[in-house]
């Protein structure tokens, strides 16, 4: 019961947050703003995050990550629907800040009560968890697309979401268990070791690459096979659902080949699929090199947070809270930086990034040993 529990608070966190990122189109003609005031807006999202990130460890940690991830799901659910309610630039974008405050609170605290349920059976289950993030996300484009087909407004479309996710949160909260107890004094607020910082780096890598592909995949999928009319987002889409896909086996994977040999699998298979994506100039050589990066980046951050969480020198949350800092930096200089080299150098050149990124997740990996971490 306790990894269904924590299986469906990950789907609906990936429903709460996608239904949002959906309705981005929404909140452009709503306030009539043009793009550089809509990033604006869109930015405090981002910001609140990473801001949160400093003291969610410590909350998630004097909490517990069962009582946290209860209470930040319900009020993830109250911000979307405020999100739907705001009746200007000013409140839209405080709703937006603490939407992404909160968000990444319940991003720690069910990472951290994962673990907790996966030490208590035994074997990874992570992976899994995040595939159910995905599944969530996917639905909610559905869920979307039919809202806006039959003239639901934004209110109607993210209340419905807001309650079913609060139901389930307190429904399934009774099945969420304690912490795992530590065999030793855990501090909150320490220098990452070396370990923890190799972690970070990889999580930087991975974020980066997730981030590129997210903001620029469509862009350059449009470019080979330069026809507008064309659906620009099947490259992308291939790349997400082989990343979800690969979520759902990677626990199996973990437990036949462990961490370093699925970590270096991983950095190999981002480097080759989007190597072949450049190199080749059919939508078909596209779609199959997004594919392959999808399955390589899908479950780095999995491993990455059940390595952080070894840690005998932090709390699990705050080791989490730690490598998450140093992956969003990536997450968000990521796409601006590719932007940067594109308009010097052209969209496939830039986005080589993405394969020395593979390269770099490849090489680390090599490096890392799991008691480093420690």
């Amino acid at each position: 019961m306790p990894k269904t529990a924590i299986s469906f608070y990950f789907f609906f966190a990936g429903l709460v947050f996608s239904s949002w990122a959906s309705r981005i189109p929404d909140v452009k003609d709503m306030f009539a703003l043009n793009e550089a005031e809509l990033g604006a807006v869109l930015f405090m999202l981002p910001l609140g995050a990473l801001l949160a990130l400093p003291f969610a460890g410590w909350l998630v940690h004097r909490l517990g990550s069962k009582l946290a991830s209860a209470a930040s799901l319900l009020l993830y659910t109250v911000l979307l629907f405020l999100i739907s309610m705001a009746d200007s630039v000013l409140n839209m974008s405080i709703d937006l800040f603490l939407f992404g405050v909160i968000g990444n609170v319940a991003n720690i605290a069910m990472n951290t009560q994962g673990l907790s349920v996966q030490h208590l059976l035994k074997k990874p289950i992570l992976s899994g968890l995040h595939a159910m993030w995905s599944l969530g996300a996917f639905l909610a484009a559905a869920i979307t697309g039919w809202t806006m087909s039959v003239g639901y407004p934004m209110e109607m479309h993210f209340g419905m979401v807001a309650i079913a996710a609060a139901l389930v949160a307190l429904f399934f909260s009774f099945s969420l268990i304690k912490d795992a107890a530590a065999d030793h004094p855990q501090k909150v607020f320490v220098l990452p070791n070396r370990g923890l910082l190799l972690m970070g780096i990889i999580c930087f890598c991975v974020a980066m690459s997730e981030g590129a592909m997210a903001d620029w995949s469509s862009l350059y999928y449009r470019q080979v096979v330069q026809a507008i009319n064309k659906v620009s987002t099947v490259g992308y889409t291939a790349f997400a659902l082989c990343m979800a896909l690969g979520r759902f086996f990677g626990d199996r994977l973990l437990q036949a080949f462990g961490y370093s040999t699925v970590l270096k699998m991983n950095g190999i298979l981002v480097f080759i699929g989007m190597s072949l994506a450049l190199a080749m100039h059919s939508a078909v050589g596209v779609i199959v090199g997004f594919a392959l990066v999808g399955f390589g980046v899908s479950s780095v951050i999995p491993i990455v947070y059940m390595l952080s969480a070894k840690s005998k020198s932090m709390a699990p949350s705050a080791a989490i809270a730690a490598v998450s800092s140093i992956g969003f930096t990536g997450f968000l200089i990521g796409p601006p930086i590719i932007g940067f080299i594109a308009k010097e150098t052209g969209l496939r050149m830039a986005l080589s990034i993405v394969a020395f990124l593979g390269m770099m997740i490849w090489l680390l990996s090599l490096r890392m040993k799991t008691d480093e971490v420690s």
